[in-house]
């Protein structure tokens, strides 16, 4: 008989089981790897998909891909002007951010961060700039349309809740809520 490895068992599992199996790091779990998952989203990599997403007036979500730079647990997301997006956020400023690993390293489960917060539209073209110069200095990216003729925004999101998937391997997500450090 051959015995399969934990990834090709997962595999063969029914959502039932899987679900069943699920359970919440642990406090100190979660803190091994809380600098681990903010370090992870912080760090503006080409094979990691953002989204945003938010809430049409009739609750249905709207997402869309974006630029999201992190400072602290905070996001910042610089937006056009007349945006859907823009609007939804006015109407309800509950947004929710996806990571995603598009290439997970070999023997590594893949990881992905969902992030729930309250954004805030940020139009003061003095505060737009300077995020661009933190931005520029950190990550090497500034305004990447200085050309272009067209109001920027700032969308300044405050996390409430952060889960975390696959630092700690599979059905063990990290819960943080206290983002004070």
């Amino acid at each position: 008989m051959v015995e399969l490895s934990f990834r090709d068992q997962y595999r063969r599992m029914t959502r039932k089981e899987i679900l069943a199996q699920e359970r919440e790091a642990s406090p100190e779990e979660a803190e091994r790897v809380r600098d681990e998952i903010k370090a992870w989203i912080q760090h503006m990599a080409l094979h990691t998909a953002k989204f945003l997403i938010t809430l049409r007036k009739d609750g249905r979500p709207h997402c869309r891909p974006v630029s999201a730079f992190v400072e602290g647990w905070t996001v910042g997301t610089i937006s056009q002007g007349e945006h859907l997006k823009n609007q939804h956020i006015r109407n309800n400023p509950v947004v929710g951010y996806l990571w995603v690993e598009l290439c997970p390293e070999p023997g590594r489960w893949l990881r992905s961060v969902w992030m729930q917060g309250v954004c805030q539209i940020i139009d003061d073209p003095e505060e737009v700039q300077a995020f661009f110069k933190r931005r520029e200095a950190v990550a090497g990216v500034g305004d990447n349309h200085p050309n272009e003729d067209w109001v920027r925004l700032l969308l300044r999101t405050t996390p409430q809740l952060v889960r975390a998937e696959g630092f700690l391997g599979p059905n063990k997500p990290v819960l943080i809520r206290d983002f004070s450090r």
